[in-house]
């Protein structure tokens, strides 16, 4: 089981180059992936996206790439005259008709890698995309564990939670015949209260407290209830992505506590749904970390 936050790291400088692959995520419904790297190798943005692609399911990632030459004896610079242009047009229309202080400089300038461009004479683009996507693949294993790591953290807490459900669980399982006889003797003694002795057809009243019992009845919500924890064990332990698996498994447990509180008047089972719903909320809260 992974979290959906993480880190990692890898560089790697050769003779010719030097690379810097850094990683982190946060939460998020669906995988979105954010890459900044320079413009230089920008052709290989999408072979970077469909590797992360395999290694991750869920989570906003946002993956920075450094790329430079080493070796500048070969190195020229294409520079982008028409954009720079539109720099220095727009920078002296802002300072004739607002007054703003022109401040553009050459250093300034080479910052942006849209104008400045460096290149390899002899550019091998597949080799430098190929020893490009080797650093992703490292700082990627990084990235991988560290959410790993953290997903065994998020794991023994759902293990703490999930216990304290079931307790909860069994404790209205062990109240709830009790809760049930209650209830017959109340609707006894109030027919009892509207009807001579004389008149009552003790089939048909039993015939009717039993279709109310029924109503009452919580029974197949706290079997239902027991499915999904054993459900949420099983699913917990399993690989892959399964946060969207715990959503909708949350879903049905707070369905079933719900229901149990709603059919329920006695007030021990009913302090202990709130304590249920408590759990589950903080289990719910504790799913949106997971990928």
């Amino acid at each position: 089981m992974n979290s959906m936050t993480g880190y990692g790291l890898f560089e790697k400088r050769s003779e010719d180059f030097y690379i810097k692959v850094e990683m982190k995520s946060v939460n998020n419904r669906y995988l979105d992936i954010n890459v900044r790297m320079p413009s230089s190798i920008m052709y290989a943005e999408e072979s970077v996206k469909s590797f992360i692609k395999s290694k991750i399911k869920r989570g906003k990632v946002d993956v920075f790439i450094n790329f430079e030459y080493l070796d500048s004896s070969d190195v020229k610079i294409d520079v982008d005259y028409e954009l720079l242009n539109k720099y220095i047009s727009i920078s002296k229309d802002l300072q004739e008709k607002f007054g703003v202080i022109e401040d553009l400089s050459f250093s300034k300038l080479m910052e942006d890698p849209n104008i400045f461009k460096p290149q390899k004479a002899e550019f091998d683009g597949d080799y430098i995309k190929d020893e490009l996507l080797k650093v992703v693949d490292l700082a990627a294993k990084d990235f991988v564990e560290a959410r790993n790591i953290e997903g065994e953290k998020i794991k023994e807490d759902f293990l703490v939670k999930l216990e304290e459900i079931k307790n909860i669980t069994d404790f209205i399982e062990k109240r709830a015949p009790i809760t049930l006889k209650e209830n017959e003797e109340r609707l006894r003694e109030r027919v009892s209260e509207y009807l001579d002795s004389s008149e009552i057809d003790e089939d048909r009243i039993l015939t009717e407290i039993a279709i109310m019992l029924d109503k009452l009845s919580i029974d197949e919500e706290i079997t239902r209830l027991k499915i999904h924890i054993d459900n949420f064990n099983d699913i917990i332990k399993s690989e892959g992505a399964i946060g969207r698996k715990l959503d909708f498994l949350i879903q049905e447990m707070n369905r079933e506590s719900n229901t149990i509180g709603s059919k329920s008047n006695d007030i021990e089972i009913t302090s202990k749904v709130v304590l249920l719903k408590s759990e589950i909320e903080k289990l719910r809260e504790q799913a949106q970390n997971v990928e």
